[in-house]
């Protein structure tokens, strides 16, 4: 009996140990990983831990909450079209990026690898959520954490600029997308708006590598928590 007892436990130490992988955290999720905690004393945020504890469920669980909005779709759908807009406000001739590093915990794919630098290209759902003016792009870069997502890919493939493009282009008209009640003159602006009036470029993103150890260090703690909590799920 008590062999089939250490049988059983070295069969679930090994279920554990494929569930026990280090956590990845992706360019466009390290503004969670980043967010500073309320107290000083704490070495996370509760941010951080909730982000940590949904992918604990996911990797052992397979359950994961997958948010899908029109402004999603259409930033997916409407990538190649913001990037030729880019293009031909920039005169250049620039092809997505189909490159994906891993390093250090952290995965990322940049969408143009330029002379200059990274462009992460964002495709603004209507001209109501479109940033007409400099302040307004950089406080909406800041709200969604693509200052992070930027350093990610600074650190991963060795490059010390980086800016965010944001690009209007016109919505399909698809029922995926557009309904009978949707403003079609806020998603219809080929021949009507100026091209250059459609791209909004923010300040370039400097790269830092003293940020970058505070990344890779907050990474370490993030992950220790991880790891306790597929301990404790799976144990559960």
């Amino acid at each position: 009996m008590k062999t089939n007892n250490q049988s059983i436990t070295n069969e679930q130490q090994t279920t554990l140990e494929r569930y026990k992988k280090p956590l990845t955290v992706y360019a466009s999720e390290c503004h969670k990983l980043m967010t500073k905690p309320q107290k000083l004393k704490d070495e996370l945020s509760q941010t951080t831990k909730t982000w940590l504890k949904e992918e604990a469920v996911a990797q052992v669980l397979g359950l994961r909450k997958i948010v899908v909005t029109r402004p999603i779709i259409k930033g997916l759908v409407c990538e190649g079209k913001s990037i030729e807009l880019y293009n031909q406000v920039m005169h250049t001739n620039y092809m997505k990026n189909e490159t994906t590093i891993d390093k250090h915990g952290f995965r990322g794919t940049p969408d143009l690898i330029t002379n200059e630098g990274i462009v992460e290209i964002k495709t603004s759902w209507d001209a109501t959520t479109f940033p007409f003016f400099k302040e307004d792009v950089w406080k909406r870069i800041k709200k969604a954490g693509y200052d992070w997502q930027c350093r990610v890919y600074m650190m991963l493939f060795d490059i010390d600029k980086a800016v965010v493009s944001y690009c209007l282009v016109d919505t399909p008209q698809t029922d995926l997308l557009l309904d009978r009640w949707d403003n079609t003159t806020l998603h219809r602006f080929d021949g009507i708006v100026d091209a250059k009036k459609r791209v909004s470029l923010s300040q370039v993103i400097e790269r830092d590598h003293a940020i970058e150890q505070q990344m890779r260090e907050q990474y370490m703690v993030a992950n220790s928590y991880y790891q306790s909590y597929l301990e404790e799920l799976y144990n559960k």
